[in-house]
């Protein structure tokens, strides 16, 4: 596990350089098939996870947002967001951050994940029974009991998921709960084992967003479930995700399935 972990801070580093020289105001961008935006830093950093990888593990799988490489039975995935948030990052906007998880494949469970905001200079990682860290400084999610007055992150459509966003928005703002949407799941959700959010919710299935969030949260003590509160895998789509300090996911779950369709 720390060869894999050592592995994964070098390649994050690696591609923050890559992300930093093409952030800017002036960064060009064109819309993919699905309409969502993307930047050369994002297929840079992609083509570089896949080539880092292939060298280092050339076994294991990659599974990326923009490209991927998938080999017959292998063991363990890596599964990559070259950078999370490349609607903030293309207008100019410091909420990116780079995603990258170990799962593997025998349950779609990852071991090892790592999150790393090349702007505020944090690096995130955690494996699995090994606690989550920031900058080498352990971390831990809040002890709300309830969603009062807290933080919390959504992202995403819910209808394209059999779900309505409304319902969810308006109990809580009944609860005086601060909702942010900051177009970037990983930078919101990364809050929750930062201490600062109480919970998250995407209503997206694509692994590459959630993957890493799910084994960091966990190892700084929260709880993560898809949208009905079951497990899903992190290696292929999935009813989107839940994410909190766990004290209150039951309250949350309520809330999303107050919306469902």
């Amino acid at each position: 596990m720390e060869e894999y972990l050592k592995f994964a801070k070098s390649l994050a580093e690696e591609s923050a350089v890559i992300a930093l020289k093409y952030f800017s105001f002036e960064t060009e961008v064109t819309m993919k098939s699905d309409f969502s935006p993307v930047t050369e830093a994002d297929k840079l950093i992609n083509d570089l996870v896949i080539e880092r990888v292939n060298s280092a593990f050339p076994e294991h799988s990659i599974l990326g947002e923009e490209k991927s490489n998938i080999k017959e039975n292998s063991k363990y995935i890596w599964v990559c967001d070259p950078i999370d948030g490349t609607m903030p990052f293309s207008n100019g906007l410091p909420i990116f951050t780079f995603s990258l998880a170990l799962v593997d494949q025998s349950n779609g469970q990852p071991i090892l994940g790592i999150v790393n905001d090349p702007i505020m200079k944090n690096m995130y990682w955690a494996y699995k029974d090994g606690g989550a860290y920031r900058n080498g400084e352990k971390i831990f999610v809040t002890k709300d009991t309830t969603l009062f007055n807290t933080y919390l992150n959504t992202e995403g459509s819910g209808k394209s998921m059999g779900f309505s966003n409304l319902p969810l928005l308006k109990l809580l703002s009944e609860k005086k709960c601060k909702v942010m949407k900051l177009l970037s799941v990983v930078y919101g959700s990364i809050q929750i084992s930062n201490g600062k959010f109480s919970g998250t919710v995407f209503y997206g299935p694509y692994a590459h967003d959630v993957a890493a969030l799910k084994i960091i949260i966990e190892e700084a003590g929260g709880k993560v479930t898809d949208l009905n509160g079951e497990e899903r895998r992190y290696d292929q789509e999935g009813l989107g995700f839940i994410a909190s300090n766990g004290l209150v996911h039951a309250e949350l779950l309520e809330c999303v399935k107050a919306g469902k369709l």
